[in-house]
């Protein structure tokens, strides 16, 4: 008899199985789908969705599954496939069927401006179901989590990591379609008039969040209609007498005095962006008397990659990587300090205009604007603390954080240490490796940083004072300070140059572990340090790695 039921279950779970195969491969077809904007396919696959869990959940049920589920070698997989049949019948009947809904709201060219407005009703109205939605996708997860701790069939054990994955790259777009049906009315007007300082940067005077911050902008938000209601250089922000904050103890040792309080430009000196918008905002209240309710920050190549042809006056008409030269570089060959804000005004209203009136790929846009957020070259802060919560641990945050989740996170910060734009000609690589698991569930990590020159010796003496530095003594030098950050719990313990040990220079920052150096680069000069880092404990996920953008993108290479 109890042969014939152990029988009985496996052909049901046989059965279970090759529909829960199915059902992963529909949930995967659904996230692909919804991140490429096909909605017109969401409703047949989650069709196929609900009919393969419902074989599946169906295959699960009865009193032999119950029996047998109880025995102690079936048991574990008899339970493990009625575990993850339910799931997967419980997300396919729940708030997902409504997903097709919810993607489409969320397609980019559905809130894309037009004529200067964002049309918010749709994230409004699918804010709800979006927040059931990812709730249930989460479950879901963790549901499938759960199973296991005993003895199973391969095969079941395979089907649990196949849809764990399937599952957490769903989560990926359900959590990102509830938080910007969160964040997105709210921040662009809807409950009020809302106003945002920009941080416009320039990478050729490194600081560790990407430059200076070289124009400041002023953008007014009311029901999704978008104005540009200020803009000026950032040297015609203050500079203050002292500190607009009370500076950290920090603070001032490793940034050096109290420079991110006083200057406008300085204030992305910090790796720590929410920290770099509270000074801005003090700061441009210190100077007009106005608050504002949240701070971004960019850069040109960030604008570059938004914009198509763009009219840079004595530069001509210029785009993509020619357009971020000439901002970063050429511009201060033909022209005046002067002539340079304007041009840089002039650019900036160009690429307000430009996004207001709507662009015609709105979902190469936004895939844009990610891939600028997880390089660095976009950051948002809100001085609401519900809508910094939302924002809170997303690539937008920006803030010098040493763990995520259970991913160490290592900082490679740049800052220029010459009053110079000479960092235009600077590549930075950064190679992570891990060499050892340590006893203490602590990882040993190798982390190499490369800066090189590009300045070419012979024509130095072309570079204007501006580019090159004033009473620099050998003009075409680059001098730079390189900050390394462990991750939280571990420590930097050794640096080395051409295998021969450097001294550091341990500090804490925001209770994180750094060490920093100054690299001085004559002109095609190379110079590379590798730090051994200790990382915390039980950090078990892959390696973040933050990093100072500049001009181009920085070479990144991890693995063991």
């Amino acid at each position: 008899m109890l042969a014939l039921l152990v029988a009985w279950v496996a052909l049901d779970a046989l059965r279970a199985r090759g529909a829960m195969e199915r059902a992963a491969r529909d949930v995967a077809t659904l996230q692909a789908d919804a991140a490429a904007g096909r909605t017109d396919r969401l409703g047949a696959t989650m069709a196929d969705l609900r009919e393969h869990a419902s074989v599946a959940r169906g295959a699960t049920e009865g009193p032999h599954w119950s029996f047998v589920s109880r025995l102690p070698v079936a048991g574990p997989t008899a339970e493990a496939v009625a575990t993850l049949a339910t799931v997967v019948d419980g997300l396919a009947q729940g708030p997902l069927s409504g997903l097709a809904e919810l993607a489409g709201a969320a397609d980019p060219a559905t809130f894309a401006p037009r004529d200067g407005k964002v049309d918010l009703a749709p994230l409004e109205r699918i804010a709800p179901e979006a927040q059931r939605a990812d709730q249930a996708v989460g479950y879901a997860l963790q549901g499938v989590r759960g199973i296991g701790g005993s003895p199973m069939l391969p095969q079941v054990t395979d089907a649990t990591a196949d849809l764990e994955e399937q599952l957490l790259d769903l989560r990926m777009s359900t959590a990102t379609a509830a938080r910007a049906a969160q964040l997105v009315p709210p921040m662009l007007g809807a409950d009020g008039p809302r106003d945002y300082l920009v941080l416009v940067q320039n990478n050729a005077e490194p600081r560790a969040l990407g430059g200076i911050t070289g124009t400041v902008l002023v953008l007014h938000a009311d029901q999704g209609r978008i104005t540009l209601t200020d803009q000026r250089p950032g040297a015609h922000v203050g500079p203050f007498g002292d500190p607009v904050v009370e500076l950290t103890g920090d603070e001032r040792r490793v940034l050096g005095g109290d420079d991110l309080g006083r200057w406008m430009q300085n204030v992305t000196s910090t790796p720590d962006f929410p920290r770099s918008a509270e000074i801005a905002r003090e700061m441009w209240r210190r100077e007009t008397g106005r608050t504002v309710d949240g701070v971004l920050a960019t850069d040109p190549v960030v604008l570059a990659t938004m914009l198509g042809e763009v009219d840079t006056g004595p530069g001509g008409v210029r785009s993509g990587d020619a357009l971020v030269s000439y901002l970063l570089n050429g511009v201060y060959k033909v022209q005046t300090p002067q002539e340079q804000d304007q041009t840089f005004a002039d650019v900036a209203e160009q690429a307000f205009d430009a996004l207001s009136a709507g662009v015609p790929e709105p979902a190469r846009m936004v895939d844009a604007l990610a891939a600028a957020a997880r390089a660095g070259r976009l950051s948002v802060w809100s001085s609401r603390p519900a809508e910094a919560d939302l924002l809170e641990g997303t690539v937008l945050d920006g803030a010098l954080r040493g763990v995520n989740g259970d991913h160490p996170v290592v900082g490679v910060f740049t800052q220029g240490i010459q009053m110079a734009k000479i960092g235009y000609y600077v590549d930075t690589a950064v190679e992570v490796a891990e060499q050892v698991v340590r006893p203490d569930g602590s990882r040993e990590l190798a982390v190499t940083v490369t800066y090189r020159s590009r300045v070419d010796a012979g024509e130095v003496a072309d570079l204007p004072e501006y580019v090159v530095g004033p009473g620099e003594e050998q003009p075409g030098q680059v001098r730079l300070r390189s900050l390394v950050y462990a991750p939280a719990g571990g420590r930097v313990v050794s640096a080395s140059e051409n295998s021969e040990n450097v001294g550091l220079s341990p500090q804490k920052h925001n209770e994180i572990w750094l060490s920093f150096r100054d690299f001085t680069l004559r002109p095609g000069a190379t110079s590379s340090v590798t730090y051994v880092i200790i990382t915390g404990k039980h950090q078990n996920g892959d390696v973040i790695l933050r990093v100072t953008p500049g001009p181009r993108p920085v070479k990144i290479s991890t693995g063991k």
